[in-house]
């Protein structure tokens, strides 16, 4: 799926998530413009994005903020519409964490995933080793509707 939140084309994800989002518009050359959109950046026209395949692609020419810096924003601004962008976690996730029952090494493990790493980089920062790493995931996979998405 190329669009986070259940669009199934890219081009669609383009148009209805990412231009409201930041004030975009299209071109005749077939890619959107939009503003740097870094806070209180006058930049305007320095945010390209396009859907050439299964994702948006997104390029900043924007001369005082490299891409570094630009990204966090798109994130919060674009959500999971964004290559490696993940929506914010809500209460109630973090409610039926807390009262999940997960054994500790899992419950680490599911915060981190909540904090924005894949599983294997979670696995990885904890120092956990092979066989453990196979018994901690089937202990979250009984917890389904915890990890969904988040994997």
């Amino acid at each position: 799926m190329a669009c986070g939140l259940g669009l199934p084309d890219a081009e669609d994800c383009a148009a209805d998530h990412w231009s409201p989002a930041l004030g975009g518009r299209r071109e005749r050359n077939g890619q959107w413009r939009a503003r740097c959109p870094v806070p209180g950046c006058k930049s305007l026209r320095s945010l390209e994005y396009d859907a050439p395949g299964r994702h948006v692609r997104w390029r900043s020419f924007c001369g005082l903020h490299p891409k570094e810096v630009v990204r966090p924003h798109l994130v919060k601004l674009i959500g999971p519409c964004m290559p490696g962008g993940r929506a914010p976690i809500r209460r109630t996730d973090l409610e039926a964490l807390a009262l999940s029952g997960l054994p500790p090494l899992a419950l680490k493990v599911q915060m981190l995933v909540y904090s924005g790493m894949t599983i294997a980089e979670a696995f990885d920062k904890l120092g956990v080793d092979r066989t453990t790493r196979y018994r901690v995931q089937r202990q979250l996979s009984q917890f389904g509707d915890i990890t969904a998405g988040q994997r």
